[in-house]
């Protein structure tokens, strides 16, 4: 017969073995969760690791650059607005355009520099450099703009999709990689990566909680609140997804409704920031001498600064105005 002692001896030992099972398991799947986030990672975001390793030239140069770059803290905040601006380009390459045009235009404002002097070609040279270096960067806001425009708009029609899906028994796996395969570009592109993230092993909550960080969009934070709350308390996700598309297309609506009342008050405030200069520039083709005693004193060039100061000034002020957050 088994006696008390031998029965706590047992149990003990069961929970010691249960402990560090358990511990080893944890540590196993830690190590197998950072891995395939650095995996993930690579696939997602470092193009390097899936280009062949056999090119030439200037591919071969921009391979090891971006391999010298990659640990660089301005890597991530790039490759987060090339995405965005749905620009597919390795950050590397990006950054190497970046030091071409600055080189470019730094030696041709050196050389067409009025003046032999070396101060005067020396600063022409530093301007040149820092225009040339940052000329992409509008180009880049305003791709991001339009995208994230677009994206916007389509997101309660993919919406629609994604409760179509679920009302036809599909799974919401299933109906994401329906908006990814009928949707057009870029909610296909972001849905898209979001299934790739999943069928790479990556949990359904920290797949979309990437998408989120990837695209800062309220409208899609929302909806995927509301998809993590319906996961972790049920209900009937179709139907909260028919509502949050009519709550994002009412939304849509009032801001394009205020678009169009506030139309007025933003073309006043570009109106009036544009023709003191265009007044200027016509005074003084039709007389230089009169104007020029604006630019050539001290009391004109303080007059200049004050203006420059007033116009940017009502500008901000007027833009605030008419600026409705909805």
């Amino acid at each position: 017969m088994i006696g008390p002692t031998t029965i706590a001896g047992i149990l003990v030992g069961a929970g010691v073995f249960a402990f560090f099972a358990g511990l080893a398991s944890y540590l196993t799947h830690r190590r197998w969760q950072e891995r395939l986030r650095v995996n993930i990672g690579r696939y997602t975001d470092d193009a390097v690791a899936l280009e062949p390793r056999n090119r030439q030239g200037s591919d071969r140069i921009i391979l090891r650059m971006h391999e010298m770059l990659r640990g660089l803290s301005v890597i991530p905040g790039l490759r987060r607005r090339l995405q965005l601006a749905g620009i597919e380009m390795l950050p590397s390459r990006f950054l190497f355009i970046q030091i071409m045009l600055g080189g470019i235009v730094g030696l041709i404002a050196m050389l067409l520099a009025p003046g032999g002097g070396a101060f005067v070609r020396v600063l022409a040279l530093v301007v040149g450099l820092v225009l040339g270096y940052n000329a992409m960067w509008p180009v880049l806001t305003v791709k991001r703009m339009l995208r994230m425009r677009r994206f916007d708009n389509q997101l309660p029609d993919a919406i629609d999709v994604l409760a179509g899906a679920l009302e036809a028994g599909s799974s919401l796996p299933q109906a994401l990689n329906l908006v990814a395969r009928e949707m057009p570009e870029p909610i296909s592109t972001e849905f898209g990566r979001v299934v790739v993230d999943q069928e790479l092993g990556l949990s359904q909550q920290e797949a979309l909680k990437r998408l989120v960080d990837r695209v800062p969009n309220d409208n899609l934070d929302m909806l995927v609140t509301a998809i993590n709350i319906q996961y972790r308390v049920g209900g009937n996700l179709a139907q909260i997804l028919r509502t949050i598309a009519f709550t994002i297309r009412e939304r849509l609506r009032i801001k394009r409704e205020i678009k169009v009342l506030t139309s007025q008050g933003r073309i006043s405030a570009k109106l009036i920031t544009v023709v003191p200069f265009g007044l200027t520039a016509i005074i003084y083709m039709m007389d230089r001498a009169y104007m020029s005693t604006l630019f050539t004193t001290t009391m004109g060039r303080v007059m200049c600064v004050v203006a420059l100061v007033m116009i940017a000034f009502g500008y901000f002020v007027m833009n605030r105005i008419v600026s409705i957050k909805v």
